[in-house]
Parts: structure tokens; C-alpha cells; sequence
């Protein structure tokens, strides 16, 4: 696969309500398409994620149940689910899984390939190229992504964040969550191999059966 190839299709919803491991693998790869048809329009291609497994998962904000703030993980694939954390950036996330099972993917890196003035011009200066979107808090800063936009349907023409599926599979690696105090040792994250944009530490595993 080529960085720039144009998508196939935005994914149906089935695509996203399966077990969010594969979910997390499969979105490398994908573009994130933010305000299109408009001056801001940008498209992002995702080089890295984390899988979050829900109530089965300590590292998880649906471990516990539903609360007010992760009930959307509990609703229907493919919705957009975003915190805030350490009172400090925005965390954005796809659910994944049948509804009522809780799942979602952490988007954590991405790189720009159309809007770059855009992106630069919300990062202000603080990074170029490769560095814009790497890291969950640079990407929803560099995307305007808020937690206005919790529960927003990807898939809902109304929406201004989509998903397009990638047309080809990248070569990619598998290592562990970073940045967590629980279930530190689970293989869950997923990154396009030698991408520049990719966030530290660099997972070396490679991933089984990737081209």
C-alpha cells in the first residue's frame, strides 16, 4: 500500500462492531476525513492505535460499566468517543463491537495529506511534518477534535470526522499500550511500520501475515 492511494469506501457498520483488536489493526491505514468540502478540510491517514477491550480490560474507561462518560462505548459501532484527559488534550476514539459490548480504538497517530496549513496553524507552530499528529492529544488538536464531537456517528452523512477504508494492508507492527498503569503487558498496539509519524517507543514486533 502507498501513502496518498485513494480509499475504496467509507466501512460499513459491521465493519466496525468486531472484536476490537481487529478493529485496531485494520483502521491502520485508513484515512480520517475532517470537514470536507470546506476551507479546513483535512485528511489524515491513521499510522497508529491502541485497542481498549472494554469490561475486560483494566485499562479500559468502560471496565467499571457504563458511566456518564463512557456509556457511548456501550452503544452502537462506529460512533466517535472522546475524553479529556489529564485536564490537558482530547483522546479520541472509534467504538467498536456488537451494541452493548464495550470496545474502542485509540487513535494515536496520524499522518496529514491534505490541510497541512490547517493542522499546522491548530498545532501553532509547536511541530512540522511527520511530528503534526503523532500522539492521541496532537491529533484531535491538530483535527479540531473535542469533546464536542463524543458520539458523533462516523458514519452519519451529517458528520464532520469520517472514516475511509484503505485500499491496500501496510506492513505492520504490534507492541504494548504506552502511557498506562494497568494491563501494561497486553499486545494492543498498532503501527505502520517505518511511518515517520508513528509516536515513541517504536513497537519492533512485527505483526503476523502483514504485507
Amino acid at each position: 500500500m502507498r501513502r496518498g492511494d485513494s480509499p475504496v469506501a467509507e466501512p460499513p457498520r459491521e465493519w466496525f462492531a468486531r472484536p476490537t483488536e481487529e478493529v485496531a489493526r485494520d483502521l491502520v491505514g485508513c484515512a480520517l476525513v475532517v470537514d470536507a468540502g470546506t476551507p479546513s478540510a483535512i485528511v489524515a491517514r491513521i499510522v497508529e492505535t491502541e485497542a481498549y477491550l472494554g469490561t475486560s480490560d483494566p485499562a479500559s474507561h468502560a471496565f467499571r460499566g457504563p458511566t456518564p462518560r463512557s456509556r457511548v462505548m456501550f452503544g452502537p459501532a462506529a460512533h466517535l468517543y472522546v475524553y479529556f484527559s489529564y485536564g490537558m488534550h482530547h483522546c479520541a476514539n472509534v467504538v467498536t463491537e456488537p451494541d452493548g459490548v464495550a470496545g474502542a480504538v485509540l487513535l494515536r497517530a496520524a499522518a496529514v495529506e491534505a490541510g497541512m496549513a490547517t493542522v499546522a496553524a491548530r498545532r501553532g507552530g509547536a511541530a512540522t511534518g511527520a511530528a503534526l499528529l503523532r500522539g492521541p492529544g496532537n491529533l484531535c488538536r491538530g483535527l479540531g477534535i473535542s469533546r464536542s464531537d463524543s458520539g458523533i456517528d462516523l458514519l452519519s452523512p451529517a458528520s464532520r470526522i469520517r472514516i475511509d477504508q484503505r485500499d491496500g494492508t501496510p506492513p505492520i507492527a504490534v507492541g504494548t499500550r504506552v502511557g498506562l498503569r494497568l494491563a501494561t503487558d497486553r499486545p494492543l498496539r498498532f503501527s505502520w511500520v517505518g511511518d515517520p509519524a508513528v509516536s515513541h517507543p517504536i513497537p519492533r514486533e512485527a505483526g503476523h501475515g502483514e504485507g
